[in-house]
């Protein structure tokens, strides 16, 4: 039965005025063949939209730029699409990355103090075109104390000036950096020679590394051109920065052994079991793992420098069952997820490490999957205009998983809701979400339209997600999936609305959101119901997701205030939603 009543979860956010400040991204596309959707930025500050932020190039020199208005003191993660689609976005060097070893982002600081920003780079490079970038770091965390002046870099780029080239650790891990591009032709030799120090002044304690690998003569370090975007390390097996004063790095790699259980997956590739994270690159193939004993447990141990590391495994050697004879990648939902994301996150710290768990699982030792079983997907398209290739849905259990393996939707009594009934076998959680219109070509926005999983008010303004409703969780993209956890028996799952958790509105008639409130949420053993005292008998009907009554009860005209007893309840997701005399109002509340 359609569910007629509105859904509507109410969030309320104070506001604080922030001064606005004008950033012109600009991006040096001569050495490029410029797609003919035109050049786009992306990022955090427009919600990560590809085909959102067009680039013009007015005066035809190849510079391409956009300028736009973001709050001062703020950083923003961004980059360059070649194109309106993820597909063609650039490779950002891990010289100007938000970490060296990241998420391959750029970023820009707008300051507190600016009042215009200006941020111009070639297209894949991290300086103006045909200059040369290297991104210094250094270790001073076994220094005894950092200068109140912090740390500078002197050398022969900058005329070995020991106050004009300032180092920042905006993250206070110890690690201090700051970029220098030059041309290359301006430094004799193409060999670059700096030092660090421990303060602004030659008078300060600064490096003098007599006989190490790394240095002159003159205890200065050295660095031939190699790239035109380079960084500094002390290791090359782990990218850790140098230390004050060494070539090598302060803490030696710590030993990470990582091991998972691989008996509960249907098959593993023939090319094996491999663990990629921001620890070498995120590179799929570059770390394999082994089962010699051929016991179903894959384990590999590889040097890591101290920090805080995301990873995830993969049944294969290439991300989503890509290539031939890969399976997928792990999508990790639970307490050992990264927050925001859905990699396993670990903090390495100086004694070796053994991570051992369940692939795909946050658990130790594997638990048996839930038996095969027919899932139908529904999703309610009548808020949409649906696209001529029709309604489809992607997830982690089709194969190739995600777009590749798009499966189509049918509405065939034409009442607009579409569904397809898919057999899971494997892991109990589904990750899944609704395109309109076929995802496996074109691009998204354009040719087909992907759930983002958030919702907007008028002004673009994010109001409400997945994950806040109670459906879904961060996909790591700055969208969201839905989720479902299956019970290994055939199930119907409810027909929600494109891009909502709720269903749809068939008819609306809403209790003034004056004559009723529901705290705390999200709530443990009680809830309490505020209702106005001049309304009649109010009915309260509190569903999970799925539709199912947890609870349901009529309140008497003149009882104020109801506290709700819900201790067994289990965690999760729930509607709650009052009635009177043919009004309705409905809110999404989570059980902890």
């Amino acid at each position: 039965m359609k569910n007629i009543y509105a859904l509507a979860v109410l969030l309320l956010a104070a506001t604080v005025g922030m001064a606005q400040v004008p950033v012109t991204f600009q991006v040096d596309m001569n050495n490029e063949t410029v797609s003919a959707d035109g050049v786009h930025v992306a990022g955090g500050f427009q919600g990560w939209d590809p085909a959102a932020t067009m680039m013009s190039d007015d005066n035809m020199d190849g510079i391409y730029e956009v300028t736009i208005e973001l709050p001062a003191d703020s950083t923003y993660e961004f980059k360059f699409i070649n194109g309106m689609a993820w597909d063609f976005a650039e490779d950002v060097p891990p010289t100007c990355q938000v970490e060296v070893s990241g998420n391959d982002n750029r970023f820009v600081t707008v300051g507190a103090d600016d009042t215009e920003v200006n941020y111009l780079v070639c297209y894949g490079s991290c300086a103006a075109c045909g200059m040369t970038t290297i991104r210094l770091r250094v270790d001073m965390s076994v220094e005894a104390a950092v200068s109140p002046n912090g740390v500078h870099v002197a050398g022969n780029f900058q005329g070995w000036d020991p106050g004009a080239s300032p180092m920042s650790d905006a993250d206070g891990d110890g690690v201090w950096e700051s970029w220098a591009s030059f041309n290359p032709d301006s430094i004799e030799d193409g060999m670059l020679l700096f030092k660090f120090i421990n303060g602004d002044s030659w008078s300060n304690p600064n490096e003098a590394l007599t006989g190490e690998a790394c240095a002159d003569d003159f205890g200065n370090r050295m660095v031939a051109f190699e790239s035109e975007n380079m960084v500094l390390v002390g290791d090359s097996a782990t990218s850790a920065a140098p230390c004050f004063n060494s070539c090598g790095t302060c803490v030696s790699p710590t030993q990470v052994t990582f091991r998972v259980d691989m008996t509960t997956q249907e098959t593993v590739s023939v090319n094996g079991v491999h663990v990629a994270g921001s620890f070498q690159g995120w590179t799929p193939s570059a770390n394999p793992l082994n089962d010699d004993d051929g016991d179903g447990i894959w384990e590999g141990t590889f040097g890591i420098a101290p920090g805080d590391i995301q990873f995830k495994f993969i049944n294969g050697n290439d991300w989503s069952g890509n290539g031939d004879g890969n399976v997928d990648n792990e999508l990790i939902v639970g307490d050992c997820a990264a927050e925001g994301s859905d990699n396993r996150a670990l903090t390495v710290g100086i004694d070796d490490i053994v991570y051992e768990v369940c692939y795909n699982s946050c658990e130790a030792g594997c638990v048996e999957n839930p038996d095969p079983a027919d899932v139908t997907f529904r999703v309610d398209m009548t808020e949409e205009e649906v696209n001529a290739s029709g309604v489809w849905v992607i997830g982690n259990f089709t194969t190739p998983n995600w777009q590749a393996g798009a499966l189509q939707m049918t509405d065939d009594d034409m009442d607009g809701v579409y569904e397809v009934t898919v057999n899971i076998s494997g892991s109990s959680t589904v990750l899944y979400k609704f395109t309109n219109g076929d995802p496996s070509t074109g691009d998204n926005g354009v040719d087909f339209v992907e759930e983002s999983g958030i919702q907007l008010d008028e002004e673009g303004n994010e109001i409400t997600n997945f994950e806040l409703d109670g459906c879904g969780l961060p996909n790591g993209f700055g969208a969201y999936n839905r989720i479902h956890e299956r019970s290994g028996e055939a199930e119907i799952l409810e027909a929600v609305c494109f891009n909502k958790c709720s269903t749809c509105v068939v008819s609306v008639n809403e209790i003034s959101g004056t004559q009723f409130n529901a705290y705390p949420n999200p709530f443990n053993a009680t809830l309490t119901l505020d209702i106005a005292g001049q309304l009649n008998n109010t009915q309260v009907i509190i569903t999970d997701l799925s539709g199912r009554v947890a609870m349901d009860l009529t309140i008497a005209a003149g009882a104020e205030r109801v506290v709700l007893n819900t201790e067994e309840l289990p965690a999760g997701s729930y509607i709650v939603q009052w009635l009177n005399q043919g009004a309705a109002q409905a809110r999404v509340f989570i059980k902890q």
